[in-house]
Order: structure tokens, then C-alpha cells, then sequence
């Protein structure tokens, strides 16, 4: 796997994974341990190591992970962000439990399309 595609990869997860946990501290207004911090961080990791193992892979599927992570930033961002800052409503806490769900099974169905995608692509692009 190429070094940038790791970067980028880690980034936008650890990025996706400190909005997700400060929209949960404004929330709350400090930070208070519960067990929905595993549960709302557990997506970012599982996709991580979907994403990054084996180390040797595929140039398709590398791109493909960075890609997936990268959409799962930006879905994080908005749903986070707008649920927390933006919304004045009394149920927009709802995200933190629909949201990880929705992280790991569209992060992986984003990543298995990138993965199709950029394969048919590029189908004898080296390692």
C-alpha cells in the first residue's frame, strides 16, 4: 500500500472518529464517560482495519479504502455536525445511534463499489 493512500486513509478516519466524539462532548456539554463512546467510535476502527489489512494489497483496493474513508469523513461531518450544532431539535441526539450504523454498512458498501469501480478501471494498474 502506498504511503499517501495510508495518510489519507488514517486521516479522514481519525478525523471522522474527533468529530463524531466532540460532537458527543457539546452535546452532553463536558465529557462524561458512557458506553456510547465505544459505540460511536467502533466504526472508524472496524473500517480501518477493513480497510487496511492485508497490507499487501491491490493498488484498486487501496484507493478504493482511501476513497470509502474519505466519504466517511464527510458523512460524519455532516450528520454530526448538523445534528449537534445546526439543529434545534429535541431528537437530534438520535444520530448517535443511528449513525454508527449507518457509518459501517455504507462505509463498506462505498468501499466495495470504489473497489469494483476503480478494479474495472484500471484492471492491470501494478500494486
Amino acid at each position: 500500500m502506498r504511503t499517501t493512500v495510508l495518510v489519507v486513509m488514517v486521516a479522514s478516519l481519525l478525523a471522522a472518529a474527533v468529530v463524531a466524539v466532540s460532537a458527543m462532548v457539546h452535546g452532553a456539554g463536558k465529557f462524561e464517560w458512557n458506553a456510547f463512546y465505544p459505540w460511536v467510535v467502533g466504526p472508524y476502527i472496524v473500517l480501518f482495519l477493513v480497510f487496511w489489512l492485508p497490507r499487501s494489497q491491490s493498488a484498486a483496493r487501496a484507493s478504493a479504502g482511501c476513497a470509502a474513508a474519505v466519504m466517511v469523513l464527510l458523512y460524519s461531518c455532516w450528520s454530526y455536525i448538523g445534528a449537534m450544532w445546526f439543529s434545534a431539535s429535541s431528537t437530534s441526539a438520535l444520530v448517535f445511534i443511528f449513525a454508527p450504523i449507518y457509518l459501517l454498512v455504507g462505509g463498506l458498501i462505498v468501499w466495495g463499489m470504489a473497489w469494483f469501480l476503480i478494479a474495472k478501471i484500471n484492471p492491470g494498474r501494478p500494486a
